[in-house]
């Protein structure tokens, strides 16, 4: 009896020793459960307050824009408001009136060019046939330019030489490419004198590769042989 007795006894124990483990291991496994949930909470709370913080941030650069053009617009009155949107055109046509008065001699042209204002000087007025020096009959029409350009400081200024398709050797200029350069050159010397700024301006020759008529005969070739000046806007 004594023996049975201890032996119920013993069994009991181990069974309440395997009770006590199971609840410890299904009470572990819920904490990780719940510490699992806690931490994708604070993951989806954290996102929703980044993406609360970049809408507040978008919202206020928003605000800004809108606070500094009305504040723009405000300050020039209603016609500033639609005028802002073209002063590049407005400026373009000041610069085509100004300028006007130069095209009586059909040798110099002004057109509206889609970087700014181009003027558009026939070489035959600027420079004898293969030379690269200014004809003294040249000075009043580039100083009357120059007298434009000069209040212009915002403007940049580019000088092309052009030439007709006629190759070039003398013992000064090997090729089309070193007479176009220094016929721009010439130009831009002559604009620094009457003091337009040297930094302002840019000299490029383009030889016969911008040809403004297409064609080999004495009258293409003469309109090819040009100077142009591009005012930028």
């Amino acid at each position: 009896m004594n023996t049975t007795s201890g032996n119920k006894r013993l069994a009991a124990d181990k069974t309440g020793y395997q009770n006590e483990d199971d609840g410890e291991e299904q009470s572990g496994r819920w904490l990780i459960s719940y510490a699992d949930l806690v931490t994708t909470l604070m993951v989806l709370f954290l996102a929703l307050y980044v993406l609360q913080l970049a809408k507040n941030r978008e919202f206020e650069i928003k605000t800004l824009a809108h606070r500094e053009v009305k504040e723009v617009t405000g300050a020039g009155g209603a016609s500033a408001t639609v005028a802002a949107p073209n002063v590049p055109e407005f400026a373009r046509r000041q610069l085509l009136s100004l300028l006007e008065p130069l095209q009586g001699n059909r040798q110099i042209t002004i057109s509206n060019a889609s970087q700014g204002v181009e003027i558009a000087i026939n070489a035959k007025i600027l420079f004898n046939s293969g030379d690269a020096r200014l004809l003294p009959e040249s000075f009043g029409v580039l100083d009357q330019i120059a007298g434009v350009l000069r209040d212009r400081s915002k403007n940049n200024i580019l000088v092309e030489g052009h030439t007709d398709s006629v190759p070039i050797s003398t013992a000064k200029y090997e090729s089309n490419w070193e007479l176009s350069s220094a016929r721009a050159g010439a130009v831009v010397r002559f604009f620094a004198d009457k003091g337009i700024e040297a930094h302002r301006m840019a000299a490029i020759g383009r030889a016969d590769n911008f040809p403004l008529i297409i064609g080999d005969d004495a009258a293409a070739r003469a309109a090819n042989r040009r100077v142009t000046i591009l005012v930028e806007y």
